[in-house]
């Protein structure tokens, strides 16, 4: 395993995708939402999460799992998240992994990432989650998930006198948080290639993810792959494909795997990629962001804006 440049104040703004970053900053500024939520969260999904995982999956600890645990310390430490989360593991076969909970976010991974992955891709996929967690994407994927519940209490709080305006604005909102929920996994992209610092490794993660089987490991065709991703890409030139692609994945979380890929190579073409790895965006990034409170300025974690101090690195706001 190469030795990774590691990326000092790195912030999210210097490599969030602008589509996510958009999409983000209009949700975090939706009036009451969020609050909705965060409660919700703090009194029933924070204390179920701390149940379920504690009791029914591994933790890993630095004594149990050594090398797991200090592959996330890696990352954290590669990526600047100063507050390191907790790290557990899933029963599962596919590649996969996921963050949640808010205040106290875990990442679990499942047991196949483990047995499927060599240590460069775990990073890669470690590095993935640890963004959505530097982006605060944790928040607002939780009321993707609970806003049919969340909107069933606001129903029952107003007696039901307004279900049918509720219905509406359910399904406007459902979509627009999948909408945001598949640009925000591009963000988290970036984040994974920036822990690992290799676009062979992230290649070869996509190429797991989207179903190469495990006899063929040892044989995978990276040329391949990376021009099926462009040629995915150069779909939308075509306005019918355009809504074919749409059709295929508006009710998704997740985009496609090869659009990812074709997305994260636009990013490396762009020569942004290098300019974050060279440090060549902090001074772009302090002219253009002059006073936004958004962001902690030290460690880039996302703000709600009312902190009085970071809940990442415990810098005074």
């Amino acid at each position: 395993m190469s030795e990774q440049v590691i990326l000092t104040d790195l912030h999210p703004y210097e490599y969030e995708h602008p589509f996510d970053a958009k999409a983000l900053d209009a949700l975090q500024s939706t009036s009451g939402l969020d609050i909705l939520v965060r409660q919700f969260n703090k009194q029933i999904t924070e204390r179920l999460i701390t149940i379920q995982y504690t009791g029914s999956n591994l933790k890993i600890t630095k004594n149990t799992h050594p090398k797991l645990y200090d592959l996330l310390d890696r990352v954290c430490n590669t990526i600047n998240l100063p507050s390191r989360p907790d790290l557990y593991l899933k029963e599962a076969y596919e590649i996969n992994g996921f963050t949640i909970g808010v205040d106290h976010p875990i990442i679990v991974l499942n047991s196949g990432s483990i047995d499927k992955l060599d240590d460069d891709e775990l990073l890669y996929l470690i590095g993935h989650e640890v963004g959505h967690i530097k982006s605060r994407h944790t928040l607002y994927k939780q009321i993707a998930y609970y806003l049919r519940i969340l909107m069933n209490v606001m129903g029952k709080v107003t007696f039901k006198i307004s279900d049918m305006f509720l219905e509406n604005v359910q399904d406007a909102l459902q979509l627009a948080l999948w909408k945001w929920s598949r640009m925000s996994e591009l963000t988290a992209d970036r984040a994974g290639l920036l822990a690992c610092q290799d676009v062979q490794i992230a290649i070869r993660w996509m190429m797991k993810t989207a179903g190469m089987p495990e006899k063929f490991y040892d044989n995978m065709n990276a040329e391949s792959f990376v021009k099926q991703a462009k040629e995915f890409d150069e779909l939308d030139y075509n306005k019918l494909n355009q809504v074919g692609k749409f059709l295929s994945i508006f009710e998704s979380e997740h985009p496609f795997t090869v659009m990812r890929t074709a997305e994260l190579l636009r990013w490396i073409d762009s020569e942004e990629y290098n300019q974050v790895i060279q440090r060549k965006t902090i001074d772009r990034l302090n002219k253009k962001y002059e006073g936004n409170s958004v962001f902690c300025r030290k460690c880039g974690f996302r703000l709600e804006g009312s902190e009085k101090f970071c809940a990442s690195c415990g810098q005074q706001l």
